[in-house]
């Protein structure tokens, strides 16, 4: 009968390694002590020289962080939270520990402007000129002195000389200070002044020189009557 085969050997365990930092020659013992202390030294001192803003942006590079999502939390002797600038320096402050805390993210809420109500708006139909028409959008709620540029621009008048008429026919002139839902109309007719005054100024020496005519004939008719009726009592008394 066949014995068992022995188990096999364990494996074999690696060999302590040892890494030696800031390593000087040999017989330099008391060298290296104090080659580590001022080591540290030169790393405290820049610590406290440094801005805790600078000092955060370390700190996360070392530990793979986002600085814009961490901030520092410094902690006093008494245990208590010390309150800081990002440009403090961190010597001027009696800080005992540090720590990173990610930042609370705070969801900022959009506020949305609130929709604009679309104001109703008519159609208004414009005559002027007598044979002409114009539309123009406007508000019927709007009174009619406001309305007054938009219609004078649709028409090219000038709205210090225009009158607003209900009608061509009764030339009823509308109230300014109502608006067409009052009034109850879509249509309306525009009176341009100026162009009435015009004719009559035209036509003013027109009738004064026919005027003139009508005198100056029957002046000149009188006196040719008057020389013939003459003419012939000569005669009759010469005869």
């Amino acid at each position: 009968m066949k014995s068992r085969a022995p188990p096999p050997p364990p494996a074999p365990e690696p060999a302590p390694r040892r890494i030696f930092r800031n390593a000087v020659p040999d017989g330099g013992g008391s060298a290296q002590g104090s080659m580590g202390s001022m080591v540290m030294d030169t790393k405290e001192n820049m610590m406290r020289t440094s801005a805790l803003m600078d000092l955060l942006v370390d700190l996360c590079s070392q530990y793979h962080l986002n600085p814009a999502y961490h901030t520092l939390e410094l902690l006093s002797s008494k245990g208590l939270p010390l309150a800081f600038k990002p440009n403090s320096l961190l010597g001027s402050l009696d800080v005992v520990a540090i720590s990173i805390r990610e930042k609370v993210l705070q969801e900022k809420v959009v506020r949305k402007p609130l929709p604009k109500v679309p104001e109703k708006t008519v159609r208004l139909v414009v005559n002027y000129h007598r044979s002409q028409k114009a539309v123009v959008r406007v508000s019927p709620l709007a009174p009619l002195e406001s309305l007054v540029p938009a219609i004078c621009e649709k028409c090219e008048f000038d709205p210090a000389h225009v009158l607003l008429l209900k009608d061509n026919v009764s030339n009823h002139e509308l109230e300014l200070d109502k608006s067409l839902s009052e009034l109850g109309i879509r249509e309306l007719y525009v009176l341009d002044q100026t162009l009435v005054r015009q004719p009559k100024m035209a036509s003013a020496p027109a009738l004064n020189y026919s005027e003139f005519f009508r005198s100056h004939t029957s002046s000149v008719g009188g006196v040719e009557k008057k020389g013939l009726l003459g003419f012939f009592k000569f005669n009759r008394r010469k005869s």
